[in-house]
């Protein structure tokens, strides 16, 4: 169970500045037709309804209490729902970026094993693209895509230059893969805590 200062915390997020105000402008308008109501006659001091526009008043005040709690309960729970979105689409990629290693590292000794790891890898490309865009965006997929390798760094245990060349899109596309998972996590932590 909640501490009484977490309740009160939170109470105080939910409702915001509208705490103070429109629950008292309710209330003063209540009682402000009560006392004028009474004054002119047109509502009876003695009688059982003498302070029905303020009972009304209170019951308006507190409906729009409970409705600001609603909707902020509401809001809370549609974050954390982006949020866990947000966390299994990372471990998908995280998936991604473990089959792309073992693509990376795959020993490749002739020309025919070279073609079937490189359609291997294509196909590893193009669901890595795909499931990019369908999680985060045209930009992510894009920063993935495009890749550009000035001068290939000498792998060791490459086949031939082409394989060499095509490791080394690799593994910048596995930094890319993993400079995107460390962001969004940082952003889910940071909605998490953000959020309790």
């Amino acid at each position: 169970m909640a501490t009484f200062k977490e309740l009160t915390t939170t109470f105080s997020t939910a409702v915001g500045p509208r705490r103070y105000i429109l629950p008292s402008l309710v209330l003063a308008i209540g009682a402000f037709l009560d006392f004028f109501l009474i004054r002119y006659g047109l509502l009876d001091a003695e009688s059982p309804f003498a302070f029905l526009p303020f009972v009304l008043g209170v019951i308006l005040a507190g409906v729009l209490v409970l409705w600001w709690l609603l909707d902020y309960a509401a809001d809370s729970r549609s974050e954390l729902k982006g949020i866990m979105n947000i966390e299994e689409a990372l471990d998908g990629l995280s998936t991604y970026f473990d089959e792309g290693t073992q693509i990376f590292d795959a020993a490749v000794t002739g020309d025919a094993q070279l073609h079937e790891w490189d359609t291997r890898r294509r196909a590893w490309q193009q669901a890595v693209q795909e499931h990019l865009q369908e999680n985060f965006g045209l930009r992510e997929r894009n920063m993935f895509r495009n890749v550009v390798l000035l001068q290939p760094h000498v792998i060791q245990g490459s086949h031939n230059d082409e394989h060499n060349r095509k490791r080394a899109l690799t593994a910048q596309q596995l930094e890319k893969i993993r400079d995107t998972i460390i962001r969004y996590s940082d952003l889910a932590a940071k909605r998490r805590a953000d959020n309790t």
